[in-house]
């Protein structure tokens, strides 16, 4: 499927970008924003099956996948900003570069895209998003399975202090393989102490959740989910469903 990318942010040499699906199906124009998973430390904007995105432009929506900082080369509160600089982006760029009618759109995102697509339809800043699709998500990083050492990630050998520092790198980035990058979020899971990539001590992480009221004031939500996941506990998701009125 043919694309085009745009250039959306920088972040000292770090080109931030998007890749833009159009849709020939369109009888309006609706664009569909993307953000990867990958435990905020790995994975890439073009991680989506081809036939998703194909499914979603014979439905008449254009794709719009996005780049974001990766942790710990960049935190949280970095991440976050990118995310939203990126909507930001979309929306002064819709009519002008994209050629689009109008800047409608919807959020997508899988596992911790998810999360950052939670964040930002609750953040107030930001024009509102249509609807919410959130696979494998979560609102929140306080969940005990977040914060204790993963039993299921425990079944897997345990890689030295040393070989998992060799993984981060001193400059940020915004793209990172699976097959290499793993070690450091399995490290992270295994420790207990994933959230110590995202944040620091001195940050309170229930800057980073939706509350009870937000969680109300969502679009309509679709929320997909596994009872087998083990990274992101079906229970989650189940709160979700009760908690957010048009899902």
């Amino acid at each position: 499927m043919d694309y085009t990318d745009y250039t959306y942010a920088c972040l000292e040499d770090l080109e931030l970008k998007a890749s833009f699906y159009r849709s020939e199906k369109a009888e309006t124009d609706r664009t569909i924003l993307y953000f990867h998973g990958g435990g905020l430390v790995y994975g890439k904007r073009q991680d989506l099956p081809d036939e998703y995105i194909f499914n979603l432009l014979e439905a008449g929506y254009h794709f719009l996948a996005f780049d974001y900082p990766l942790a710990p080369e960049s935190s949280l509160r970095v991440i976050t900003q990118a995310v939203k600089d990126g909507i930001y982006w979309f929306v002064e760029n819709a009519r002008s570069t994209l050629q689009l009618n109008q800047s409608d759109y919807v959020l997508f995102g899988r596992s911790a895209g998810a999360y950052l697509c939670y964040l930002m339809a609750a953040d107030e800043t930001l024009p509102k998003p249509k609807r919410l699709i959130a696979f494998y998500g979560y609102s929140s990083l306080a969940h005990q399975a977040f914060t204790e050492p993963s039993a299921h990630y425990m079944q897997f050998p345990q890689l030295p202090e040393t070989v998992i520092s060799r993984l981060i790198k001193p400059y940020p980035i915004a793209e990172a393989p699976l097959q290499t990058r793993f070690a450091l979020y399995l490290h992270a899971r295994q420790s207990g102490k994933w959230l110590d990539l995202l944040t620091d001590s001195s940050e309170d992480i229930t800057t980073y959740e939706l509350t009870e009221e937000q969680l109300n004031q969502l679009p309509p939500t679709f929320i997909a989910h596994s009872r087998t996941d083990k990274d992101v506990p079906y229970g989650i998701a189940e709160k979700l469903r009760h908690q957010i009125p048009q899902v």
